[in-house]
């Protein structure tokens, strides 16, 4: 875990050159393992190399799998090696640019945390990280990575991989405005004790991924799911409201934090297959509570603006009653 965390701050703050020579990269620690073939099938450093009699990085005994030719190094020659592009999560059978492994190319499908592993191994046997390797190498191959599991990470969490309907627009009334604030203020207020408890528990059941009770694990797998679906009946809430269009700014804010809380439960769900892929989604979770209070801020203060009164409930009159300190 430290590794990827290294890997990812690498990433940020190195000298990163444009991301295509990635490919070329994992080609070349390809063939270069492959040329330190000995006899009986070991490597020249005396580690065994499985058979690939056309040298494209994907041993024989997996070229069914992928239903790849074992004797084309390119089975869809689109210029990258089958071993190639299943190490970065692509359909060797089928040109790019929209051949993802994921028959429904959904970016939650994507396992960041074997694909980086099997980066990391192509780059080693390239040399490239290897510990004698040049420090710019060595440098360039770690910025690589890095870019390659930030881009992953932010596709995965993308707000937007969690869809929602058009929105509706009412008025700029005061009835209209009244309305849609007790309609959002009771479905927010409904939401709260959720959003209270969730930092504590949500930090609980993660650590459990990382034990060895086997019951802890699935507890927090359907944990992590049933939160996923309970947000997404939320978005579904809200959706479903008529928005005054001075409110549409905040009306989105409101949405996209609920994106953003669904498709980080559904990613910390995949934890015990995709560890890495659950330290993303449990940093973006944190984010999002951050994200909470500006915005309840934001809508009393909007409602003492507009001279509206505030919705109905305790939290709402508890709010009112502090903001005068914010």
């Amino acid at each position: 875990m430290f590794l990827f965390a290294g890997l990812i701050i690498a990433g940020i703050f190195l000298n990163i050159r444009d991301v295509t020579g990635l490919g070329a990269n994992i080609t070349g620690a390809i063939k270069t393992g492959l040329n330190n073939v000995g006899p009986n099938g070991s490597s020249l450093s005396g580690e065994l190399v499985k058979n690939d009699i056309d040298s494209d990085g994907l041993p024989d005994e997996e070229e069914p799998l992928y239903r790849t030719d074992p004797l084309n190094p390119d089975t869809d020659g689109d210029g990258f090696l089958d071993g190639e592009e299943v190490a970065a999560g692509h359909d060797p059978t089928k040109p790019g640019p929209d051949d993802f492994l994921s028959t429904d190319n959904n970016p939650l499908s994507i396992n960041i945390t074997d694909k980086v592993s099997a980066l990391m191994t192509g780059a080693f046997y390239a040399g490239d990280l290897s510990a004698d390797a040049d420090p710019e190498v060595y440098e360039k191959a770690l910025a690589d990575i890095s870019v390659e599991i930030l881009n992953d990470g932010v596709n995965a969490l993308n707000p937007d991989n969690i869809q929602t309907n058009k929105t509706i627009f009412s008025s700029d009334s005061k009835e209209a405005q009244e309305k849609y604030l007790n309609a959002i203020g009771l479905i927010v207020q409904n939401i709260w004790g959720e959003i209270i408890n969730e930092p504590r528990l949500a930090t609980e059941k993660f650590v459990n991924f990382y034990s060895d009770d086997a019951q802890a694990v699935d507890d927090s797998r359907n944990y992590f799911n049933s939160k996923t679906d309970y947000y997404r009946e939320v978005i579904a809430e809200v959706n479903a409201l008529t928005v005054p269009p001075s409110w549409l700014d905040i009306h989105r804010q409101i949405i996209s934090n609920l994106q953003t809380l669904t498709v980080s439960h559904q990613t910390l769900s995949q934890t015990a297959e995709d560890p890495l892929k659950g330290v993303f989604g449990m940093e973006n979770l944190i984010s999002v509570y951050q994200n909470i209070q500006p915005i309840i801020v934001t809508v009393t203060q909007k409602i003492r603006k507009n001279n509206l009164n505030p919705p109905n409930g305790e939290l709402w009159s508890l709010i009112d009653s502090l903001i005068d300190g914010f």
